[in-house]
C-alpha cells in the first residue's frame, strides 16, 4: 500500500492505493544474511565440541558434508543428529586442518539455502529475503522460524498435521535437502518424519553424546512407524526460547505477505456468497452486479456485505439488458478482492489517522474483515439494527460476528503483535465520521457512486427489517423470492436510469469476444463433467450452479507456430486448466440444495473428454494453510486445490522454480501474483456485460 491520499472535498477521509516496493535494498539483504551465516557458525563451531575428542576424525567427512540445521530440532542438535544418521564418508578423504574453515563456511552456507527453501516453499509468497528475516529473528531454527509466520500472518487456524500441511511438509523437507547438496535427500525425509513421534527421545542421543559408535548404533535403529506426528515437533518447537521471546517483538513489518493472507480469506467469503445466492438470479441480474459493487466492507459480516451490496447496486445501476453467463471471470474476481481489501483498509485508515499502514492490515485480520468488531466505536444505529451490536453478540453462537470475535481473542493468545495493533485502535478517538469512512472505502474500491454508497452503508435507517437481516445471517441458501424481498427493501423511491455504452470500439469488441470464447470453452468442459462423468446409475446427479474462477494457464507455456487460437496475444500454448465451480445435486428440493465446491484438472487439447481429476474441495477457512499451485499464483487465481490428488502446478514443478532452474523463479512468481491482485483498472471481462452491437 501506498501512502493514503485525502478524499477530495473533505480532507479527512485517506484513501489506500497500491504500491509495488516492499523489497529492502540490497545492501540490507546481504547485511541480514550475513548475520545470519554468522549465527549459524556459532552452532557448528557449538556442535563439534559436542562430539567425543577421540573419534571426532571419524565423523569429520560426516560432519562437514551432511551436517546440516535443516530438521526437527534446535539448530544444534540437527547438526548433530544429520551428522550421526547421515552413511559413512569415504575412508580415503582426510580433511586438512587448513581446509576445515573452508568446509564449514560452505555446510553454513548450504543449510542457510535449504533454510531458506524450506520456508519458501512451504509458504506462499514469502521472498528469500523475508525467509532470512524470520530465520535470523528464531536463531535459524527452522519450526520456530515457521512459528514465527504462522503468528505473524494472524493464521490462527493453522494445523501442521492437516493433509496440506503434510504433504507440503514432507516436499519442502525434501527440497531444503535437495538445495543443501545433501547427498540422499529422501533419507533426511523419512529420518525426520519417522522420528517425528519420539524427538525426545532422540534429543537425548544428541545432547550427551559419550559414545559416538553407540550413539550411531541408536539412531539408526529407530523404526519407521506408519504415521509422522508433526503435532509434536510443532508443539516441541513453541516452547523454544526464541518463539516465546520473538513472536511478540517482531522487528520487521511483512505488510505484504499479511495483506496477501487476507486476500485468501476474503476469497473464502466470495466463494461462500456466490454459494447462497440463488442459481437463477446470480447467472443473470447479479452476475454483473457482484463484480461492479459487491464489496464484502459494511455494517454486517462480509458475507452478508457482499449480498447485500450486490443487491443494492442491481437495484441502484441496473443494465439495459443482461446477459446470462456461467462462469465469473477469473480476472474481474480477483480485481473485486482486491478492491474489497482497499475498501476496507481506507475505512480503517480514514477513521484512524495514527494507524499505520501494517497496522490497519492486522487489524483487519484481528477481525478477520468484520468491521463492527474491528471499528467498536461503530454505532449499533449504523448497521440499521441495535442486534448488530457488538456488545450483543454470543462468542459461542455460530454467526459470523461470534467467528470475529473468535478470531480477535485468538490474536490477543497466539499473536499479540497483531493485537498491539488492535490495543492501539482501542485507545483513539475516531478522527472522521462513518460515512466519510465508507466513502473512502468506495473511492479505494472503485465503486460508480462512492457518495450513493456511503449513505447507503452509513445510515441509521433500518432499510433492512429484521426479518431480512435473520435471512442473511442464518447463512442458509437464498431463494428468489428472499431475493426479491430483500431488493424490495432496498428500492429506491425513483426509478434509477440503467447504464448505456453509447459508444464501442475495437478494443471493446475483441475483449468481449476473447471473454465469451474463455466462458465457452470452460463451460463446455465443465458441463460435460457433470452430464458425462459425474453419474449415477448412468444419469447425472449434478447440476451446475456457477463457475466460481478458472486458469487456462495451467502447464507451459509451450510455444507453436500453429493458429489454433487467432485471439491469443502470444504463439504458445498452455495443456491444462484448472476450475473451482458450485454444483447441486438435481433431486434435491430447490430450497434445501447446498451447492458443493468441486476442483477439476482438463486438458486443454480434449473439448469435452474426461477430466484429468475432478473432485470436492472444502471452502477454505479463514486464516490457514492451503494447497499451493504454481501455476494459479503466477496468475493471481486463488483456486482450491485439493490436498491429496497429484496435479500439475505442485512437486517437481515448484521444487524447479524455488531451485532456480525455471524462468519464473520465486521472486518472479511473486511479482506476477502481485501484479494481479493490484491491478484494480478494467479487463477484458468487463465488456461480457456490452449487449449493444453485433459482430
Amino acid at each position: 500500500m501506498s501512502s493514503p491520499a485525502a478524499v477530495p472535498g473533505t480532507g479527512r477521509a485517506l484513501v489506500v492505493r497500491p504500491q509495488s516496493r516492499f523489497r529492502p535494498y540490497r545492501a540490507e539483504q546481504v547485511e541480514e544474511r550475513s548475520r545470519l551465516l554468522s549465527k549459524m557458525d556459532t552452532f557448528y563451531k557449538e556442535a563439534y565440541s559436542r562430539l567425543p575428542a577421540q573419534t571426532r576424525c571419524a565423523v569429520h567427512t560426516r560432519f562437514y558434508y551432511t551436517g546440516l540445521c535443516v530438521g526437527l530440532l534446535d539448530p544444534v542438535s540437527n547438526i548433530l543428529a544429520n551428522t550421526l544418521h547421515s552413511p559413512p564418508g569415504d575412508p580415503n578423504v582426510i580433511i586438512m586442518p587448513a581446509d576445515e574453515t573452508r568446509l564449514l563456511e560452505d555446510i553454513g552456507k548450504r543449510s542457510l539455502d535449504g533454510l531458506v527453501a524450506f520456508l519458501v516453499y512451504f509458504f506462499p509468497y514469502l521472498a528469500s529475503w523475508e525467509a532470512v528475516r524470520y530465520l535470523l529473528v528464531a536463531d535459524a531454527d527452522l519450526l520456530v522460524a515457521a512459528g514465527l509466520i504462522v503468528a505473524d500472518r494472524g493464521m490462527i487456524n493453522f494445523s501442521v498435521t492437516s493433509p496440506a500441511s503434510v504433504q507440503a511438509f514432507k516436499c519442502a523437507l525434501g527440497l531444503a535437502a535437495q538445495v543443501a547438496k545433501y547427498p540422499d535427500p529422501k533419507k533426511i525425509v523419512n529420518f525426520w518424519m519417522s522420528n517425528s513421534p519420539r524427538l525426545q527421545k532422540l534429543l537425548g542421543f544428541v545432547s550427551e553424546i559419550k559414545n559416538l559408535t553407540r550413539a550411531i548404533t541408536l539412531i539408526a535403529k529407530q523404526g519407521f512407524p506408519h504415521c509422522p506426528d508433526l503435532g509434536n515437533a510443532w508443539d516441541l518447537a513453541v516452547s523454544r526460547p526464541p518463539y516465546s521471546s520473538s513472536i511478540v517483538n517482531m522487528p520487521y513489518q511483512a505488510t505484504r505477505s499479511l495483506r496477501m493472507a487476507l486476500l485468501d480469506t476474503i476469497r473464502g467469503f466470495y466463494l461462500q456468497a456466490l454459494a447462497r445466492l440463488p442459481r437463477h438470479e446470480l447467472r443473470t441480474r447479479y452476475h454483473r452486479s457482484l463484480l461492479r459493487g459487491g464489496y464484502c466492507y459494511g455494517p454486517l459480516d462480509p458475507v452478508s456485505n457482499i449480498i447485500v451490496n450486490t443487491i443494492w447496486y442491481d437495484v441502484m445501476f441496473p443494465a439495459a439488458e443482461q446477459p446470462v453467463l456461467d462462469m465469473i471471470g477469473p480476472n474481474s474476481l480477483t480485481r473485486l478482492e482486491s478492491r474489497s481489501f482497499y475498501g476496507l483498509a481506507s475505512f480503517l485508515q480514514t477513521r484512524y489517522h495514527n494507524l499505520s499502514e501494517h497496522e490497519v492490515v492486522q487489524c483487519l485480520v484481528a477481525s478477520c474483515g468484520y468491521l463492527p468488531c474491528a471499528d467498536r466505536n461503530l454505532d449499533a444505529t449504523s448497521a440499521g439494527d441495535t442486534h448488530l451490536s457488538v456488545s450483543n453478540l454470543n462468542l459461542n453462537d455460530a454467526t459470523a460476528g461470534g467467528e470475529a470475535e473468535w478470531q480477535r481473542e485468538s490474536c490477543r493468545s497466539r499473536c499479540p503483535g497483531i493485537y498491539d495493533a488492535v490495543r492501539k485502535m482501542e485507545q483513539q478517538s475516531p478522527c472522521s465520521s462513518t460515512q466519510e469512512a465508507y466513502e473512502a472505502a468506495a473511492i479505494a474500491a472503485w465503486h460508480c457512486n462512492p457518495a450513493a454508497q456511503a449513505v447507503f452503508l452509513s445510515s441509521g435507517k433500518a432499510m433492512l427489517q429484521r426479518p431480512a437481516l435473520s435471512l442473511l445471517q442464518n447463512r442458509d441458501c437464498l431463494t428468489s423470492e428472499h431475493v426479491q424481498y430483500i431488493a424490495s427493501l432496498l428500492s429506491p423511491k425513483q426509478k434509477p436510469t440503467p447504464e448505456r455504452i453509447e459508444k464501442l470500439y475495437a478494443a471493446v469488441i475483441d475483449g468481449k469476444m476473447r471473454s465469451e470464447a474463455q466462458q465457452r470453452r470452460v463451460s463446455r468442459k465443465v458441463e460435460a463433467a457433470l452430464g458425462k462423468h459425474l453419474l449415477q446409475d448412468g444419469e447425472p446427479i449434478y447440476e451446475l450452479h456457477i463457475i466460481c474462477s478458472a486458469n487456462e494457464s495451467v502447464g507451459g507455456p509451450e510455444y507453436c507456430s500453429d493458429k489454433d487460437d487467432a485471439l491469443s496475444p502470444a504463439p504458445c500454448k498452455f495443456r491444462y486448466t484448472h476450475v473451482n465451480f458450485w454444483a447441486t445435486h438435481k433431486g434435491s428440493p430447490s430450497a434445501d440444495r447446498h451447492p458443493i465446491l468441486f476442483f477439476a484438472e482438463f486438458d486443454n487439447e480434449e473439448e469435452e473428454g474426461e477430466p484429468l481429476l475432478c473432485c470436492s474441495v472444502d471452502v477454505p477457512t479463514p486464516f490457514s494453510e492451503h494447497v499451493r499451485c504454481l501455476y494459479c499464483e503466477a496468475q493471481g487465481r486463488k483456486i482450491v486445490h485439493p490436498a491429496s490428488k497429484k496435479l500439475h502446478g505442485g512437486g517437481a514443478e515448484f521444487d524447479a522454480v524455488i531451485c532456480g532452474k525455471r524462468y519464473l523463479n520465486n521472486d518472479r512468481l511473486i511479482g506476477k501474483n502481485e501484479h494481479a491482485v493490484q491491478r484494480l483498472c478494467a479487463v477484458d471481462e468487463d465488456f461480457m456485460y456490452v449487449v449493444d452491437f453485433k459482430y
